[in-house]
């Protein structure tokens, strides 16, 4: 099933810690409905039937509607995913429930598409090797820019260079049967400067996760921090977020910002802002991973 996803209400970044292989031996429940009497004691009772004990339990409610998250160590009861889905399907539709379990030993994948500026990249595919996120393979770079693949080369990832100066529908249908041969749990724009098509963002097969150069909504552009620099502004940010069709409206899943010092010129500001651009990124990719996000309507809440 396809995720549904949440975000952090204090903006606040926690440390990484290399993963705990550990985690692997659980599994977690995303799960929202209508708020209603009943629903907490529901979910208890179902694994207590089942002698499993939730190890972890979070739970929000806003507008109306009830969302959580759980964690339980695993056993032999279900064989994958899906076994879990037919049997706890019965339990859902009593409440009119959207549900999305995880099996934490089940490896997910990711692709990744990147531009001429490395800098997200290079950030999350050290974190890649470093063991930063769970259970993961980045299955392939595409890349509009060739020297991308030294870099692509360096972590043993196949590196796929798609030029994108024609015919838009062309070059995404050379994209596309390279994420459909691979068929990846996500896909990542680790700065990729060029606006997907509806039809590519419909027919991908997995969420898209993107990184923008400015706290949204704000500077648009090949030039932001030129822009922002040009205002005069006193914070600049990033924000990673969901990819839909209508530009940059997605889902947003992670933010941060930092302030400008007086005197500081574009350059400093273009540092500044890709050290933020990679750490808003890499967390909002390691959230989604970690199976703590929730999409409701347009936006999401991030279960820490």
């Amino acid at each position: 099933m396809t995720p549904t996803i949440f975000g952090n209400p204090h903006g606040e970044f926690m440390p990484f810690a290399t993963v705990d292989s550990n985690n692997q031996n659980l599994a977690s429940l995303l799960f929202s409905c209508v708020d209603q009497v009943g629903i907490i004691a529901a979910l208890a009772n179902y694994f207590s039937e089942r002698d499993l004990n939730i190890s972890r339990y979070a739970e929000y409610t806003d507008d109306g509607h009830f969302f959580s998250r759980l964690e339980w160590p695993m056993n032999d009861r279900w064989e994958d995913e899906s076994a879990f889905e037919v049997e706890f399907a019965s339990m859902a539709a009593h409440y009119n429930a959207r549900f999305d379990v995880r099996f934490m030993s089940q490896q997910q994948t990711i692709g990744l598409f990147a531009s001429k500026q490395p800098h997200a990249l290079i950030e999350i595919l050290n974190k890649y090797e470093a063991n930063f996120f769970p259970n993961i393979e980045v299955s392939f770079i595409i890349g509009n820019y060739q020297p991308m693949q030294k870099i692509a080369d360096r972590h043993g990832i196949p590196f796929f260079f798609v030029p994108t100066d024609g015919d838009t529908a062309a070059y995404e249908r050379k994209q596309l049967d390279i994420v459909h041969r691979y068929k990846p749990d996500y896909l990542g724009l680790a700065r990729y400067m060029k606006v997907l098509s509806e039809n590519f963002i419909d027919t991908a097969g997995c969420p898209i996760i993107n990184i923008h150069h400015s706290f949204l909504p704000s500077f648009v552009g090949a030039k932001p921090y030129q822009m922002a620099y040009d205002r005069g502004v006193k914070l600049i940010g990033a924000t990673s977020h969901f990819v839909t069709a209508e530009l940059d409206q997605g889902p947003i899943i992670e933010q941060d910002v930092a302030r400008v010092a007086p005197g500081a010129s574009v350059q400093d500001m273009v540092k500044m802002g890709r050290d933020i651009e990679q750490k808003v990124f890499a967390h909002a990719l390691l959230k989604v991973l970690e199976h703590k996000a929730i999409v409701h309507k347009n936006r999401t809440i991030i279960f820490n």
